[in-house]
């Protein structure tokens, strides 16, 4: 009885520390899943429609198309709100493993990091409700004061609209003011710090139809139409494909399309994407 009862608790105590064991190999495995279904992506969220904060929710187009890619994909995004100067520095020094905040594809990017396109754009003017502006277009702006939201192409942009719209025609030169967020932009163009704000058309839109008493857009002519992308750190080849399959399979579906149109946005077409990835 002894010999039967000392077999049986050795092998009860075999199975138990097997089942310890296959416990903690499952544990550590679905850690590991855990981790890969996980990417952390660098935005910043003060920028409607494409990404903001809702109530301290991600929101926007941004953010819907980012978390479709997720689930088709089969991982979640983890969003760090970030200040635009800070996104490509933090995605080169691994702060981030993507970018998605409405970032346009320069070539001055390109050269820093890779980027997916997903949405084309331009630029609109906002004004005050009770101003006596009404900028049409860029040779408008001389000699007007006007806000732009720092570190964008925006600034760079009026600073080209500057000399050879205005300073090389015998104009007026724009004076350029910077503001960290677009809404603040916004609030400095309410406070009669600038006369004119300078941004995205879908945000200006945005701005009117938010603030319908305070403001609105009066530009009617192009700009510097451009693609926007989603930003990759370089050599980083698995996030790319995971983030541009995703992006595929929302195309197939449909969803895509639906996304931007929701947001009153558009695809790139083949040669657009052609035009800015060649720079």
């Amino acid at each position: 009885m002894k010999t039967k009862s000392f077999l049986f608790t050795a092998l009860m105590g075999s199975l138990l520390l097997t089942g310890c064991a296959k416990k903690a190999e499952t544990e550590s495995t679905q850690a590991a899943v855990t981790e890969t279904k996980s990417v952390t992506v660098g935005s910043d969220l003060t920028f409607p429609p494409y990404e903001f904060l809702d109530d301290g929710k991600p929101s926007g187009v941004s953010v819907e198309i980012m978390e479709k890619i997720g689930e088709v994909q089969g991982y979640k995004p983890d969003w760090k709100d970030t200040r635009w100067a800070n996104l490509i520095p933090g995605l080169k020094g691994n702060k981030f493993d993507i970018l998605f905040s409405s970032m346009y594809i320069t070539k001055e990017r390109l050269e820093q990091i890779d980027m997916i396109p997903y949405y084309k754009t331009d630029i609109s003017l906002l004004v005050r409700k009770d101003s006596n502006l009404m900028p049409k277009g860029p040779n408008d702006l001389c000699g007007q004061t006007v806000g732009v939201m720092k570190g964008t192409a925006f600034a760079t942009q009026v600073q080209e609209i500057s000399q050879e719209r205005c300073a090389t025609q015998g104009k007026k030169s724009i004076t350029i003011r910077e503001f960290e967020t677009s809404p603040q932009t916004t609030q400095a163009l309410l406070a009669h710090a600038v006369d004119i704000q300078y941004d995205d058309a879908a945000v200006m839109t945005a701005a009117a139809k938010n603030l319908p008493d305070k403001v609105k857009v009066t530009s009617t002519e192009q700009f510097f139409p451009t693609v926007g992308g989603i930003g990759i750190r370089k050599g980083d080849t698995a996030t790319y494909q995971l983030v541009k399959e995703g992006l595929d399979k929302l195309k197939a579906s449909g969803e895509y399309e639906k996304i931007l149109a929701d947001y009153g946005l558009k695809a790139p077409t083949d040669a657009d994407v052609a035009a800015v990835m060649a720079k």
